[in-house]
Order: C-alpha cells, then structure tokens, then sequence
C-alpha cells in the first residue's frame, strides 16, 4: 500500500490506529475490569459495615446483649471486673450512668475497650469519651 493509499483510507477510517500493548490490554480488559471493581466495592462496602469488633483473648462473655438490655449496670461491672484487665486498658473507667454504660480514658485505652465491647455486646448500650 502506498503512502498516498494509506493516508486517504486513514482520513476515511478504513485504517485503525495501530495500539501498544498496554493500551491494547486495557482496551481488552475495560469491561471485566469495571465489573471487577463493582464487585470488590460491594465485597469491601459488605465486610465494613458487617464486621464486629475484635475478640478479646482469654475472654469469655457469660451472657449476651438480650439478657444485659435490662440489667446494664451489671454489664458495666462484667467488663470492669473480667474485661478490662484482659485488654490492659489502662487509665480507662467504665461507670453506669442515665441508662447507659459511660467508657472514658485516653483514646488509644477507650479504642481498645470499644473493639472488644462491640464484638460481644450491643453498640447502643454504650457511650465512648477520650480525654
């Protein structure tokens, strides 16, 4: 094909632009590439706001959220007397205080008591305050 030719068949658009490889790649790959990252969004988006918090080693919940629902002042004392000294939190108070369970001390002991709490109890019955 001449010069000539190959200029008139490309002002046409006979002739497709020759694509490097990565850009051949990615035309090749767009639409799987979309639906792949739809799936790890929902996958991501699912596990954040499913996960509970993190177990607390050597810790074994005697009851669950529905029998503390009524009786949150001898949850506040479970997690004083068997909780806290697991996770050697220290400088954090835990007090039952206007129907709900106070948890206040410095952000990195109350950070680690509200992972623990969270895996075993019900968020809404506490209250988390930093210093």
């Amino acid at each position: 094909m001449k010069l000539e030719e190959k200029i008139k068949a490309a002002e046409d658009g006979a002739l497709e632009p020759k694509l490097s490889a990565g850009e051949g790649f990615i035309k090749f790959i767009r639409p799987a590439g979309a639906g792949l990252f739809l799936v790890l969004f929902v996958i991501v988006t699912v596990f954040l706001f499913t996960a509970k918090g993190v177990a607390v080693e050597g810790y074994e919940a005697p009851h669950d959220s529905a029998y503390y629902r009524e009786r949150l002042s001898e949850l506040a004392s479970e997690i004083e007397t068997n909780m806290l000294p697991k996770l050697d939190a220290e400088g954090v108070a835990v007090s039952f205080a206007d129907g709900r369970i106070l948890v206040e001390g410095c952000e990195e002991g109350v950070r680690a008591v509200r992972q623990g709490v969270i895996h075993y109890y019900a968020e809404d019955f506490f209250v988390f305050k930093t210093n």
